[in-house]
């Protein structure tokens, strides 16, 4: 929970808005200076998302031992492991690299790492005096207006200096109070998604992400051959389609193949989440649904990706209330089993598979049958895959949806029903067109 101090700080029109800072930072992780140390991103992203959540009184190096190096909490040595110290030395050679450079002269926003320290200051450039090697020096910036020696009073003037000074104060109130408005949404959302991971956050266990698995047609051997004497040769064959007249085709010629490929949207979803934890020092385990026996679904957390595709979506949803279903034409869709309810969500499909919307499902299931918490995330398509699971890895996306919700659902189950086009193979962000808590 941030204190007084800090709400009253990052009020302060001279010290940048969260937004800002978590941009500036999403820039300077990303930067060359940064790029080549997964370490030194980890240990800046992690201090900034404390400092800016009020818990900077947190970064002790016995904190950050265990929270972002994996030491034991039991152990006695912290104080003669210099992983944190040589960490936080690191970092700041490389916050000093990239604002040396062009790009990082040319920020509005500064991050700084003060020696002896691991709590972050923001300032803006502007503000900033960037002297001395690894270091930003800021000057103390008054907003008391000093009489000039040696000039002679005017009359009226001290009139019009109070005027002026509570025009001042005026636009500072009221800069201040919008700063704080908006510290205080970007921070709800992420207590809000903060919220909705904590048993996979508090878990010792890895994450099992469980990644559904279409079934592919492949060509036999037979008509693989008739398509290559048909078409001249080429470097890369199995990139190219089957050009064989369905008359020459028969049934055996499609030869099914079991789990082995995974649909785009996902990969793109399993990719995201696993991005997410690794971010916070959590691991996971990723297999084919086919795969997981139930028993091991009882042992932690899960997270299932894919509807049809996957079995265990399919078998645990059951009993929900928006779940997968099938139209009268054996088409994919989602249903709303609310007694009198009629909706359900379709989309139009051509027969390769493009489509201009798709809708998603996004769960979250704290009594499941496994007896541990249950995450679902899946489209009719793999665009609604693909959008549902940047969703989830985004804490400002999904803390907007989670805070659109009744109080008291961090404790409960949940459904989201997710609407997004489709531009280009691409989802656009999605919207929110049916939810449950329960």
């Amino acid at each position: 929970m941030a204190t007084q101090a800090h709400v009253a700080k990052l009020a302060d029109p001279q010290v940048p808005r969260p937004d800002e800072i978590t941009q500036h930072l999403h820039d300077l992780l990303s930067s060359p200076a940064f790029h080549g140390s997964k370490r030194c991103q980890q240990f800046l992203e992690y201090v900034c998302e404390k400092s800016l959540a009020g818990e900077a009184g947190a970064l002790k190096e016995r904190c950050l031992a265990i929270d972002l190096f994996g030491r034991q909490p039991q152990s006695s040595g912290h104080s003669e492991d210099t992983i944190v110290r040589v960490s936080a030395r690191e970092v700041r050679k490389r916050l000093a690299q990239y604002y040396a450079t062009p790009e990082g002269k040319a920020d509005a926003i500064v991050i700084e790492l003060p020696s002896g320290s691991y709590a972050p200051d923001f300032h803006y450039a502007a503000l900033a005096d960037r002297t001395g090697e690894g270091s930003v020096a800021t000057e103390p910036v008054s907003v008391a207006m000093r009489k000039p020696r040696g000039v002679l009073p005017i009359p009226g003037s001290a009139r019009i200096f109070r005027l002026l000074l509570v025009g001042l104060c005026v636009l500072l109130a009221i800069a201040g109070a919008a700063a704080f408005a908006k510290w205080r949404s970007t921070d709800s959302r992420s207590v809000a998604f903060q919220h909705f991971w904590a048993p996979v956050f508090r878990s010792s266990e890895p994450l099992l992400i469980g990644v559904g698995h279409p079934l592919v047609y492949q060509p036999s051997h037979r008509a693989a051959i008739l398509s290559e004497q048909r078409l001249p040769a080429m470097p890369f064959p199995e990139q190219r389609p089957i050009d064989v007249p369905p008359s020459e085709l028969n049934g055996s010629d499609m030869i099914p193949v079991f789990n082995q490929y995974v649909g785009f949207g996902d990969m793109v979803a399993a990719n995201e989440v696993s991005q997410m934890l690794t971010r916070r020092s959590r691991t996971v385990r990723l297999m084919m649904a086919s795969s997981i026996p139930f028993a091991d679904l009882r042992q932690s957390e899960t997270y299932l990706i894919g509807s049809i595709s996957n079995r265990w979506t399919m078998e645990l949803g059951q009993g929900w209330r928006f779940r997968f279903s099938w139209t009268a034409d054996q088409l994919p869709e989602f249903i709303d089993t609310f007694p009198g309810s009629k909706r359900a969500w379709t989309i139009p499909s051509k027969d390769d598979g493009s489509t201009p919307e798709d809708y998603s499902l996004i769960c979250r299931i704290h009594n499941s049958p496994t007896g541990k918490m249950l995450i679902v995330s899946a489209g009719i398509k793999q665009f609604g895959t693909e959008a549902a699971g940047r969703i989830l890895a985004d804490p400002l996306a999904l803390g907007t949806i989670l805070n659109k919700l009744p109080p008291g659902w961090e404790e409960k189950n949940l459904q989201l029903v997710l609407h997004m086009k489709v531009i280009g193979n691409t989802p656009t962000q999605p919207e929110v067109v049916a939810w449950q808590v329960w």
